[in-house]
């Protein structure tokens, strides 16, 4: 088996994986389920993962992978730092409204799927938020003393917060809802301070 095939057949098996977390859950499903989603046997997913475990790892990562490609894609469409958030937060309440569905609407198949620490995955999400944030000081669209690490910190805190926490004000299905709530509250925090107001 090339390289190739085998990684195409390795991430076969992640997205099938991914598609019966989501319909059953990730404590239900079984590895003769993921085989027979991938359209592979069960022996051919042990060649590639030891166990369930394992299964449940690597397609976290997958999934987390693909989430920050599609924010990517999301925010790159963004004309300014306020679009792009806004983007952002969509892309989030969209991964929530998938992830959110059936089987995985509890929390604990959640926390199982994201298995890494909430500190580490807070941590990847402002590392990925970062260049956003330097390349908008840079051009002037927040505050010059603006503290870069804390301010992805801080977002990212919000993004997570969008994912994991229902709102009774705010439709999370409604993406302009979800996109002005984020260009009204968020931005106006990065930058400079209006007249007879003090950057704290």
């Amino acid at each position: 088996m090339t390289g190739a095939t085998a990684t195409d057949t390795r991430l076969v098996i992640l997205d099938a994986a991914l598609r019966c977390f989501r319909s059953q859950g990730v404590r239900k499903t079984t590895i003769v389920d993921v085989g027979r989603a991938a359209g592979v046997s069960r022996s051919t997913v042990y060649e590639y993962f030891p166990d369930k475990r394992a299964v449940v790892d690597a397609a976290s990562e997958h999934a987390l992978q693909l989430f920050y490609r599609a924010m990517a894609r999301a925010m790159d469409h963004g004309a300014s730092l306020e679009d792009k958030l806004g983007r952002a937060a969509v892309a989030v309440t969209r991964a929530r409204r998938f992830v959110g569905a059936e089987a995985l609407a509890d929390p604990a198949e959640v926390a199982m799927l994201l298995n890494r620490n909430a500190a580490a995955l807070l941590q990847e999400c402002g590392e990925f938020l970062t260049p956003y944030l330097l390349a908008a000081k840079l051009t002037g669209e927040v505050r010059k003393n603006l503290d870069v690490d804390a301010a992805a910190e801080w977002f990212a805190r919000m993004l997570f917060s969008l994912f994991m926490t229902p709102s009774k004000r705010l439709d999370l299905t409604d993406s302009d809802a979800v996109s002005t709530f984020v260009r009204e509250h968020v931005v106006r925090g990065f930058v400079d301070a209006g007249p007879g107001r003090r950057v704290r």
